[in-house]
């Protein structure tokens, strides 16, 4: 009896691995979610990491390997990966998100914005941008795929608040898919030799080129916004930047005429305009110290954002005086303006202030006569610092509209108001689609183009070129011991997102395993005991042995 005992262990023992080898693929084929079919990939942005004059802003982190939660599932006590609308988020949510130790993700709304939209957007794009936060930013734009998840994880019952009981909670808990986010992108890290490329290129009136005075007309052609990838600056300053290389095709033009004007005209593309504008600063130290450029300047015309709408203000740190070079450029433009005339807004420099409100400003400090034309009231408006600022949004028609009226304006001032000989100028628009698609259709953030030979910077280059003389570029790096600006790498990131159970889920499958394996391992020792047990106690039946017939003594017989 013993061996059939021994028999039938080594029997279950030798055949457990098989259950495991049958219960794994069981577990697998009754699973909810297809491996295969369970992730998603997105490409997504990573927010602003920079520092200006030693001050730091943005996210200072790049990493996400969390569990996926929406708004209104998302939890401050634990680590989550939160998915929200930007239209949708406050700056108290952004706080209370950004004091833990999860991640964010924005999604981008599909255009056309409503006003409303916008304006929300632009209020949590600024209020990230203002900050210093260490958890990662990413945003993403919103597509079929996105709308998705998102209404997964709003329609999620992870945390059930309308469940009847907290046992229902709880199963639905356990019952409940969630999502794994992992954005396995390299930590950031101080970019290296950046530099911010600011063109010259000039026009030399009739005359001695040293004894006539000049005109400076500045614009800068970075942008700016949350994500670096995503600022395409259309408006700001995209329509300023394309007026001023349809300026300087025009005027190229009428130079080339041997009654030209007696002014030399300098155009100016400046890099880190939206770093207090330090390409104009750095350009005007070097003037100081290396040229007489600016000693004789009538004023400095800068054009920042001027495709919005109509109206065309003046932006002033000083009013010029009516009989001023300055001021009669300012009457003339009034006047070719109409019925919404020139809007004069005086504004006193801030020198107590981190940052400029607008490019004249350097100048200004100079104590050169500087002013900027701007479609924007205040330098206030979020809108010049905003990834909203895209081609989508901007007017070619009035960058247009507002193009031929400076060209006129100032085309009249070069000759002096003396309209026998000021010649017509034909104002192309073709000409100026070109250089707005050169500009608005790439994201030209300083972290972007801040490199030498750039795309972007060669082209411009090659067009002042073509329509100037005596171009050249000049570069400004940033001091090794005192930065003035630095950036940081990681502007893009692939998102990977894994259909998953929640961790609960996970507590409670390893508690079911731990038990199952538990009864398995009792079975498997107790069982030949148990059956041992079985045998020694059961009675045996009585056995009668028939005495066996002698057949050789019935054969004797």
């Amino acid at each position: 009896m013993l061996g059939e005992s021994d028999e039938f262990s080594e029997i279950l023992k030798t055949g457990f691995p098989m259950y495991l080898l049958i219960a794994i693929p069981l577990l697998l084929v009754m699973s909810p979610v297809c491996p295969a079919n369970a992730a998603h990939e997105f490409t997504v942005y990573r927010a602003q990491q920079y520092s200006l004059q030693g001050t730091t802003y943005g996210s200072k982190s790049s990493i996400i390997n969390l569990e996926a939660r929406s708004l209104k599932t998302w939890s401050s006590r634990s680590r989550h990966c939160v998915f929200v609308l930007m239209d949708n988020f406050t700056t108290e949510a952004y706080e209370q998100i950004a004091s833990g130790s999860g991640a964010l993700v924005l999604v981008v709304p599909p255009s056309p914005h409503t006003r409303e939209q916008q304006n929300r957007m632009i209020e949590i794009e600024q209020a990230i941008l203002l900050s210093d936060t260490a958890i990662p930013i990413y945003m993403i734009n919103w597509s079929t795929e996105v709308n998705n998840l998102m209404n997964d994880l709003a329609d999620s019952k992870i945390i059930d608040e309308n469940a009847s009981s907290a046992a229902k909670a709880f199963i639905n808990s356990v019952s409940a898919n969630g999502y794994q986010i992992v954005v396995s992108a390299n930590k950031p890290v101080l970019q290296q030799n950046i530099a911010i490329s600011t063109i010259q290129g000039q026009l030399i009136g009739y005359g001695f080129q040293d004894k006539l005075p000049s005109i400076l007309i500045v614009a800068h052609y970075d942008s700016f916004g949350l994500a670096p990838e995503l600022s395409y600056g259309a408006d700001s300053n995209g329509s300023g930047a394309a007026i001023l290389l349809l300026l300087a095709k025009i005027l190229s033009r009428v130079y080339a005429e041997k009654n030209r004007p007696k002014y030399n005209v300098m155009f100016i593309l400046s890099g880190g305009g939206k770093l207090n504008y330090l390409g104009s600063k750095n350009w005007i130290e070097q003037q100081m110290e290396k040229s007489n450029t600016l000693q004789d300047v009538s004023f400095v015309l800068c054009l920042d954002s001027l495709g919005s709408n109509k109206n065309i203000y003046a932006h002033v740190s000083k009013p010029p005086k009516d009989d001023s070079k300055m001021g009669n450029f300012m009457n003339e433009l009034n006047n070719n303006l109409g019925e919404n005339g020139l809007k004069i807004i005086h504004k006193k420099i801030n020198l107590g202030s981190d940052t400029l409100a607008w490019e004249h400003e350097r100048y200004s400090i100079r104590r050169l006569p500087a002013f900027t034309l701007s479609s924007l009231k205040s330098h206030k408006n979020s809108s010049r610092r905003s990834i909203l600022d895209t081609s989508e949004t901007l007017d070619s028609k009035i960058v247009y509209r507002n193009a031929q009226i400076i060209v006129k304006t100032l085309v009249a001032h070069l000759y002096d108001y003396n309209t026998s000989e000021t010649p017509k100028v034909n104002v192309d628009f073709e000409s100026l689609r070109t250089s707005l698609y050169l500009l608005v259709l790439q994201p030209r953030s300083t972290q972007i183009i801040a490199q030498k030979n750039h795309p972007l910077v060669d082209n411009l280059f090659s067009l002042m070129s073509k329509y100037l003389k005596d171009v050249n570029v000049s570069h400004l790096t940033a001091d090794k011991v005192d930065p003035q600006f630095s950036f940081y790498t990681v502007t893009r990131a692939t998102l990977q997102v894994y259909s998953v159970k929640p961790a609960v889920f996970d507590l409670i499958l390893t508690l079911a395993i731990a038990i199952y394996l538990t009864i398995v391992y009792f079975f498997i020792q107790f069982v030949p005991i148990i059956y041992d047990f079985y045998i020694g106690t059961s009675k045996p039946e009585s056995v009668i042995s028939l005495p066996k017939k002698n057949n050789r003594k019935e054969k004797q017989r």
